[in-house]
């Protein structure tokens, strides 16, 4: 029994000491490791652009909690022809990015779109600007330091806010000149500080739904021409 008990223990201290060998000397094992550091999107790091990243129809672009940082793109004032840094086509989604100074034109959405976790940290003449009639939903997103506008609404649309929060601006959405835009716009909680309108429009074809939000230092909410187009729900 003893015999046995020594032969047991000789090779469990063989295979520790295999194993632990093999550890220290595999190079490839190093290098997968080193790999997978190297794309671990929960590392967050400034990410350079020179041009717009375009979301083509259909796909996703998830940023990992990165910060897209524009040079040559624009200088993130209220300067027409400014770049955007994301154009999204029809069905794009974007999601889990940071878009910091200068922010140039924003996010460009031409069709449906989604926003999930996006931060613009410093606004630059828009966020976002609907080019194309569709359905935009903006869910915990957050705006801050719009000298101007957020969203900028340029065709009919529809744009849902989920958990959307904007401190220091001019307007949370505003709709392209005296433009008729039929535009339905539904907020679903969040918090506005610090501006002067949370949707300002000429069109008499928009309407207002809003719930669970919470507002302060805004001069007033909603500019539009009857008071019959906000509601709550």
């Amino acid at each position: 029994m003893k015999t046995n008990h020594l032969f047991l223990a000789m090779l469990t201290g063989s295979l520790i000491a295999g194993c632990a060998k093999e550890q220290h000397t595999d190079p490839a094992k190093l290098k997968d490791d080193a790999a997978v550091a190297a794309t671990d999107v929960s590392i967050k790091a400034n990410v350079p652009i020179t041009q717009t990243i375009i979301v083509k129809a259909g796909q996703t672009y998830d940023g990992g909690g990165n910060t897209i940082i524009a040079s040559g793109m624009g200088d993130g004032s209220q300067a027409e022809n400014q770049k955007p840094i994301f154009r999204l086509e029809n069905g794009a989604v974007l999601k889990n990015v940071k878009i910091g100074a200068p922010g140039c034109d924003g996010v460009h959405v031409y069709g449906n779109a989604t926003l999930e976790n996006v931060q613009w940290l410093d606004v630059g003449e828009d966020a976002m600007t609907l080019k194309s009639k569709g359905t935009v939903t903006l869910t915990n997103c957050v705006a801050q330091q719009a000298y101007d506008k957020i969203l900028q609404i340029n065709a009919d649309g529809t744009i849902i806010l989920n958990n959307f929060r904007a401190t220091t601006f001019g307007k949370v959405l505003r709709t392209n000149g005296s433009g008729q835009y039929a535009v339905t716009v539904t907020i679903n909680g969040g918090t506005f500080s610090g501006g002067t309108n949370i949707v300002r429009t000429e069109s008499v074809n928009l309407r207002v739904r809003y719930r669970n939000i919470t507002t302060s230092n805004v001069s007033k909410l909603w500019e539009v021409p009857n008071a019959s187009q906000v509601s709550t729900y």
